[in-house]
């Protein structure tokens, strides 16, 4: 039976930087001592968010809400040009956001520890607004900013007239999801189990769906043209008299629904998923992302924002979807670099990004599976392996695809020349590059390995889940004995033979001086799954919620 390290979904980004404080002098010579770490301070930094939500008063001004790490309330504002965080002043998740014009927006979401939340952005700041009660908020929409509407879980729906919030009468113990309107007098809100309420101006009532399925997004062109999602793919249409389903050609959850007009709409949800409506019928587009989505929005049928988890904000300009940088990086689980300003880091989806010293940008890299692990002979000569057996490669100017022969996860990648690569995965899976092709090697386990390093072709250390260690002489594989006890070990990088460094669940690092192991204090607990330095004196680890370690003298 195959085993699979735990890697994560796409999540968000907090940077760690450490100071390590190590012996110095030449890494290519095994030190006389053993190489013991006196002192690590650690430093926290948020900058990634799950965006949840998306609206703007044009497409040079576009609010974009969602939840940080780990202080919540996350807010990224787009002036045309690029994306910049903003300061929420709240440590709740944001599930919505609307605004009558760019100096008067508001923004809900989860409840904090005696009341809702809600704030509200006059064009200077975002404060907190009174009246909540204490419960989830999902959305949030007006007819003007004295006209507003925000609704959340056990039917909770409140109205704002311009000075105060008041709890309104909804006739449900539903969650609601969204709401929407033609009007301040035709108002309509949908939510779980099939639930849908219109507002006449007076009170709301319920309608008949005609499904118990979820729905997640609500919007219309008139009130006589309303479109909901939700579960299963599920899309339903009114006309004005009543609401009928409409093919969708997906199994996919539908998070959210936007147009231009009737006839150019769009829906977003699960796994990327994008369709358009034409005005006859729905089909799927190509938007390039594999992350759940769950918000759209835009300013015309050729100015459409989408937005989802790990950060992803897309564009479409009215003929093809492009990503965004949003200032939320994706996910990562495995680093390598040349030097210390030439690093690659790469991770959900088929995420590549590059370091140059002073900044990280995204590379094509020619595969949308997930890649783990990242080793390179020289910065033009760099592997990558991930999910399904995919193995990249950059020559200096692009990322291509090659053939594995294999379609197991590969968790590890290391050479000691670009024509002597070894590469790991599920089942006890080895592969060998001699510089023209990859073929098989018998490691003698069928556990997973997780990652890979050797001081030479003939000094080669692979980590088998769990605590196990496999260690090849140059003509085969054999056991050594385990480190640690208890928790799993994903990766292993070193400068020598005798400075060794192996990363794991809760935040776990070891150090090989040569004669033992010992272990380090991360300052984490969260899990780590890769690690590469370019001395023992510069060492990075990255892992779960896109965590990045940086231990330097």
């Amino acid at each position: 039976m195959s085993t699979r390290v735990r890697i994560p979904a796409a999540t968000n980004l907090v940077v760690l930087t450490a100071f390590l404080f190590v012996g110095c002098g030449d890494d290519s010579k095994a030190p006389t001592s053993p190489v013991v770490p006196t002192a690590l301070a650690w430093s926290l930094q948020t900058t990634g968010a799950s965006l949840g939500a998306v609206w703007g008063s044009s497409g040079s001004d576009v609010f974009v809400v969602g939840q940080g790490e780990p202080t919540g309330g996350a807010i990224f504002r787009y002036n045309g040009a690029s994306w910049s965080s903003m300061a929420s002043g709240t440590a709740a998740p944001l599930f919505g956001v609307w605004g009558s014009s760019g100096s008067d927006v508001f923004a809900v979401g989860q409840r904090v520890p005696t009341t809702g939340t809600i704030l509200h952005y006059n064009g200077t700041s975002w404060s907190p607004m009174a009246g909540a009660p204490w419960y989830d908020l999902f959305d949030v929409w007006g007819s003007s900013g004295s006209d507003v509407f925000a609704v959340g879980d056990i039917g909770t729906i409140l109205h704002y007239n311009g000075t105060a919030w008041n709890s309104m009468t909804s006739g449900t113990g539903e969650v609601l999801r969204r709401v929407w309107g033609g009007s301040g007098s035709d108002v309509f809100a949908v939510g779980d189990d099939g639930t849908i309420l219109h507002y006449n101006g007076t009170s709301w009532s319920s309608m008949v769906s005609g499904t118990a399925s979820h729905l997640d997004g609500v919007w219309g062109s008139s009130g006589s043209d309303v479109f909901a999602v939700g579960e299963s793919g599920t899309i339903l249409h009114y006309n004005g008299t009543a609401w009928n389903s409409m093919t969708s050609g997906t199994i996919q959850v539908l998070r959210r629904v936007w147009g231009d007009s009737g006839g150019d709409v769009f829906a977003v949800g699960d796994d990327g998923t994008i369709l358009h409506y034409d005005g006859t019928s729905w089909s799927p587009m190509v938007g390039g992302t594999a992350s759940d989505l769950s918000g759209v929005s835009g300013r015309s049928g050729s100015d459409v924002f989408a937005v989802g988890e790990s950060g992803t904000i897309l564009h479409y300009n009215g003929s093809s979807w492009s990503p965004m940088m949003s200032g939320a990086p994706l996910s990562v689980f495995g680093v390598w670099g040349s030097s210390g300003t030439n690093v690659f880091a790469v991770g959900y989806a088929g995420t590549v990004l590059h370091y140059t010293g002073t900044s990280w940008s995204p590379m094509t890299s020619g595969t949308s599976e997930s890649l783990y692990r990242v080793w390179g002979s020289l910065w033009s000569d760099v592997f990558a392996v991930g999910a399904t057996g995919a193995i990249v490669h950059y020559d200096g100017t692009s990322w291509n695809p090659m053939t594995s022969g294999t379609t197991v996860w590969l968790f590890g990648v290391w050479g000691s020349s670009g024509s002597d690569v070894f590469a790991v995965g599920q089942d006890g899976t080895i592969l060998h590059y001699n510089g023209t092709s990859w073929s098989p090697m018998i490691s003698g386990t069928a556990g997973s390995l997780n990652g890979v390093w050797g001081s030479s072709g003939s000094d080669v250390f692979a980590l088998e889940y769990g605590n196990q260690i496999i260690h090849y002489n140059g003509a085969s594989w054999s056991p050594m004995l385990s480190i640690g006890s208890g928790l799993n070990r994903y990766d292993i990088w070193g400068s020598s033979g005798s400075d060794v460094f192996v990363v794991g669940a809760a935040g776990a690092i070891f150090h090989y001086n040569g004669t033992s192991w010992s272990p380090m204090t991360s300052g984490t607990t969260l899990e780590l799954f890769g690690v590469w330095g370019s001395s023992g004196s510069d060492v990075f680890a990255v892992g779960s919620a896109g965590t990045v370690l940086h231990g330097q003298l």
